[in-house]
């Protein structure tokens, strides 16, 4: 549970904080130091592509600044967003393991500074930096977990409960304090929202108006801030839903 407005634990590069569940917030300085020099930088501009699914190439990015959405293509032809990476995660590695073609598209939900690394450079960088390797896998392990429990969180639950636990994710991962709560620093549109938690978006937008009137929400346009972040994770186990 998160006590409560106030900087977020991570791992400092020359005051530079990297969040504690990403690759680079996990793994020793002399390999993060190591890392930030391999392959180019790279910057994208809000909504450019990084990656789209069904391409062959194998490159890996590191992500330094800004927020990435990851999405998914249904059967339908509808797109789903599936999940959200920033700075200290890595993206693509899935393809430079095992050559196949990309399995989701990733898009720049803010501007996005990243390294591109080859994957003859990332493999040989794992290969020379076991704890780095390790942690890949940990990272790896992470993603399938969070995508598990999203589904989850996603299955069966009240609208409102799904919408509490997906934002309660994002204060966890995404967010930065303001003087009104908690700031999530993913610009995500309310169609976003709505594929993210599985619903309908009027659902989606009586949810929404819920946490409003209840002091647990403030919205402005492609922004959200948790104002009472102990009802929200109240809301989220389904206490006080109603």
């Amino acid at each position: 549970m998160i006590a409560g407005p106030g900087p977020a634990p991570g791992a400092a590069r020359a005051g530079r904080t990297w969040p504690s569940g990403s690759l680079l917030g996990i793994v020793p300085e002399v390999d993060r130091e190591a890392l930030l020099h391999e392959g180019s930088v790279r910057v994208f501009k809000r909504e450019e592509a990084l990656m789209m699914a069904g391409d062959l190439e194998t490159d890996v990015y590191l992500i330094l600044d800004g927020c990435t959405k990851v999405f998914g293509h249904a059967i339908d032809g509808r797109t789903v967003l599936l999940s959200i990476r920033a700075a200290g995660d890595i993206v693509g590695e899935l393809a430079a393991f095992d050559d196949r073609p990309r399995s989701a598209s990733v898009l720049a939900a803010t501007r996005v500074t990243a390294r591109v690394i080859s994957q003859s450079r990332f493999l040989a960088f794992l290969d020379g930096h076991p704890v780095t390797d390790r942690a890949v896998t940990r990272t790896l392990s992470a993603k399938m977990r969070t995508i598990t429990q999203h589904r989850v969180d996603v299955t069966g639950a009240p609208v409102l409960v799904r919408l509490a636990r997906v934002l309660y994710r994002l204060v966890e991962s995404h967010s930065t304090p303001c003087p009104e709560g908690w700031r999530i620093e993913v610009a995500l549109s309310q169609p976003e929202i709505a594929a993210l938690i599985g619903a309908a978006q009027p659902s989606l937008h009586r949810a929404l108006a819920q946490l409003r009137d209840r002091g647990v929400l403030i919205t402005r346009r492609r922004t959200q801030i948790v104002a009472d972040l102990g009802l929200l994770e109240k809301i989220s186990r389904d206490e006080e839903a109603s």
